[in-house]
This record gives C-alpha cells, structure tokens and sequence, in this order.
C-alpha cells in the first residue's frame, strides 16, 4: 500500500491505497495546484483522490511498492 494525503477544510487526510486498486493518476491544472492539489487518484471503485503528491511522485511510490 502507499500513503496519499488529501486536505479538508479542517487540515489534511491520509488515505492507505492498494496500488492495484488505483485506474488512473492525472496531473491536476495550474488554478488546482494553487490550492495544494497536485493530481487526482482514481480507484477502481470510483473514488477519487485529491491528492497532495505529485503524479511523479506517486508513481515512485508504486515502483517502490512493487519492488518490494
């Protein structure tokens, strides 16, 4: 599993995600970004994720788990 972090309007979030339950990881625009959302993780059964991390970095974190 890997760690994603999201904000709320209290503070921040931290969500444990199976790597296989994850269909798509997309770059989030510039206006987003401002606002500390750096990507959008969707699952499998069809949450969305508005993450902190970077696309970049959340694949790193995949390979790491895969390797492992």
């Amino acid at each position: 599993m890997i760690k994603l972090t999201s904000s709320t309007s209290s503070g921040y979030i931290t969500h444990l995600v199976a790597i296989d339950n994850i269909a798509r990881i997309t770059e989030a625009g510039t206006s987003c970004q401002w606002h500390g959302i750096r990507s959008y993780v969707r699952l499998f059964d069809g949450d969305t994720l508005e993450c902190s991390e970077t696309v970049d970095h959340i694949h790193r974190m995949m390979d790491n788990e895969r390797t492992n």
